[in-house]
């Protein structure tokens, strides 16, 4: 089986997540017996449908190359559902998907609507189709103080202007979600393979709160610095200054203070942001 995900919006395959109104969803252009199997998304559905291989694509009119990967994780809401997501990095141009219609068995008007299905269709039969030219995603996790107020708006600015410019952007406010525990979180980003690059966001506060080990960032720098001791020229962890002080010194915290650091205040230093990211996933 393989799901079928067809969005209008050109950003929904863009970033990690997307949503789909919930009446889209597993309701139409789908086999009776897999709409009963599958549309009410229980837990157990859910669990079954991660491991169902997908083909991300866009509304006919768009004319745009077909992404395979697999949901990571879906949160059923009142009015939609939220799609977490992970591509493979394969693709399937739009010309060849055409020609793929009658083989996945979708409907003359079906590339026409949002919505969500499952074809009875083995990946294997299409994999010829499949091309690997897509350019791999990075994906960053940014750490950060949530103060001073001003601090999460520049971020989240940050983050966006990332997000446009292809970056996939992992962070507390967007993928740590109520009852998760948040020191498991942390971890699980600062430690594995799946995270390109860790972007440490420098303000006063953050330095203060990393030498002092105090809350979030505190728990954060300690994992950190244990994977920086012994990688002198690691390339992961990358220092990005948003704020100097008077003298126009950078606020670092002590475990930084020796790594080369992406300055933020300076005019060039978002496209520095971007090459250094780039160049650690060439």
């Amino acid at each position: 089986m393989i799901n079928l995900l067809v969005c209008y919006d050109t950003n929904s395959w863009e970033s990690n997540s997307a949503f789909m109104d919930r009446d889209r969803c597993l309701t139409e252009y789908i086999m009776p017996e897999l709409k009963s199997r599958f549309a009410a998304l229980s837990k157990s559905e859910i669990d079954q449908l991660k491991s169902i291989p997908c083909l991300f694509a866009y509304e006919q009119v768009h004319r745009k190359d077909i992404y395979i990967g697999y949901i990571t994780d879906i949160s059923v809401r009142q009015l939609n559902v939220k799609i977490d997501y992970q591509m493979t990095g394969e693709t399937i141009r739009f010309d060849n998907f055409v020609n793929l219609t009658r083989q996945l068995d979708i409907g003359a008007w079906e590339l026409n609507r949002t919505h969500w299905t499952i074809k009875n269709v083995d990946l294997e039969e299409i994999r010829p189709y499949f091309s690997s030219n897509m350019a791999h995603k990075p994906t960053v996790f940014i750490s950060y103080s949530w103060t001073p107020i001003e601090n999460q708006k520049y971020v989240f600015d940050l983050v966006s202007k990332l997000t446009s410019d292809g970056i996939t952007v992992i962070y507390d406010k967007n993928d740590l979600l109520p009852g998760q525990d948040k020191n498991y979180f942390m971890e699980n980003a600062l430690t594995t393979n799946e995270i390109d690059n860790v972007l440490v966001i420098c303000n006063e506060d953050y330095a203060a709160k990393a030498d002092e080990r105090h809350g979030g960032v505190g728990y954060e720098s300690e994992i950190i610095l244990t994977q920086l001791q012994s990688q002198p020229l690691q390339r992961k962890v990358i220092p990005v200054v948003i704020e100097t002080n008077e003298k126009g010194e950078a606020y670092l915290p002590t475990f930084l203070k020796s790594r080369l650091y992406i300055d933020l205040t300076q005019e060039s230093g978002y496209d520095d942001l971007l090459s250094s990211i780039n160049k650690v996933n060439i």
